[in-house]
């Protein structure tokens, strides 16, 4: 399938693509370069120049002289939750997508995911590939095969193995009326993709998962998931899991609120461990994590079933929770192997 098979309308549905810009004068014009070029041309595209200082903002204006879909918006440095909000609040599509300043797309991708959605979905979400900064041609793949789920399906799957596919908010197409209401909370250094995913996912109906790799996610030397190591970053990441909890609990869904439990519970006992390593003299955080997940374990060891296991694995938890509550090495061994992304 070299095209998608759905007949596009460029006069038809306008597509909002919101990008935050802090300081990427090395990457803007490749992203925007990347959006621009796109085979469907019903866009807008909000470039939100959050107070750089290195000349970013030019560029942006330079690049909006040249393509009138182009809008720029220019605000004093809050972060890129506030940058996202700022282009939410000026978005005029019926579609909203997002992409980071440092990334960039195929040229179908929007014409991809959009032809996947339209068979009456609220969202499409496709595959993305890890390149490297230098790298300007990204292996981009188209692929026949597109499945549907619903939104609660889709909750379910964001505590699984594909956390980040269905947690990031880049890589995805969705109809503007699911942020209605939903924004990007301010206060968070990092997981503030995670705070809004669990609600976002929640309000479709339908959503379409396209194998396509269309999104090139770059790995620089300046992205925040490099930078200095901060005890904020992790209680921030943390708190995004936590609100997760809170959500599914308010909205009297049971079974997706005790996996929501699940997986707090399990991401405070990989937070102490990194802790434990990266930063072992504080001892107030130690402290803070140890007790916070005590108190998780306590909601979750009597749980007997998850609806997305089997009953011996439910079982298992509680084992492996006390493990990691009474010997964080050991825990950190068999269960974290090199890592963990919060």
């Amino acid at each position: 399938m070299d095209r998608p098979t759905t007949p596009l309308n460029n006069n038809d549905e306008l597509v909002t693509i919101i990008v935050p810009v802090y300081n990427s004068r090395g990457y803007i014009s490749r992203c925007v370069d990347s959006l621009t070029g796109q085979t469907y041309g019903a866009l807008q595209i909000i470039l939100v120049d959050d107070g750089s200082t290195d000349g970013s903002g030019d560029i942006c204006d330079a690049m909006a002289r040249e393509d009138g879909r182009i809008e720029v918006v220019r605000k004093p440095n809050g972060g890129v939750s506030s940058a996202r909000n700022a282009g939410i609040d000026r978005a005029r599509g019926e579609w909203i997508a997002f992409v980071d300043a440092d990334d960039y797309v195929s040229t179908y991708c929007i014409e991809y995911m959009l032809s996947a959605a339209r068979s009456g979905c609220d969202m499409a979400i496709c595959r993305y590939t890890r390149v490297q900064d230098s790298d300007d041609s990204a292996p981009f793949t188209r692929a026949p095969y597109t499945c549907e789920i619903t939104g609660r399906e889709a909750c379910v799957r964001r505590f699984g193995r594909e956390i980040s596919l269905y947690n990031r908010c880049w890589g995805k197409i969705s109809r503007a009326h699911l942020w209605t209401g939903l924004r990007f909370p301010d206060k968070l250094s990092v997981g503030e993709d995670i705070f809004v995913s669990h609600e976002l996912l929640y309000r479709a109906g339908r959503i379409a998962i396209t194998e396509a790799t269309l999104y090139a996610y770059v790995q620089s030397e300046g992205s925040i998931m490099r930078s200095t190591f901060s005890t904020r970053h992790i209680f921030d990441a943390l708190e995004a899991w936590r609100q997760g909890v809170c959500f599914f609990s308010a909205a009297g869904e049971a079974d997706l609120a005790s996996i929501a439990r699940r997986v707090y519970c399990s991401r405070l006992l990989d937070a102490r461990c990194i802790c434990e390593k990266m930063v072992p003299d504080e001892k107030d955080a130690m402290r803070k994590l140890r007790q916070s997940a005590a108190e998780a374990f306590r909601e979750v060891k009597a749980v007997q079933r998850y609806m997305d296991c089997s009953t011996l694995k439910a079982h298992g938890y509680p084992l492996k929770f006390l493990l990691g509550l009474w010997c964080p090495p050991l825990y950190a061994r068999i269960f974290m192997g090199k890592g963990i992304s919060l």
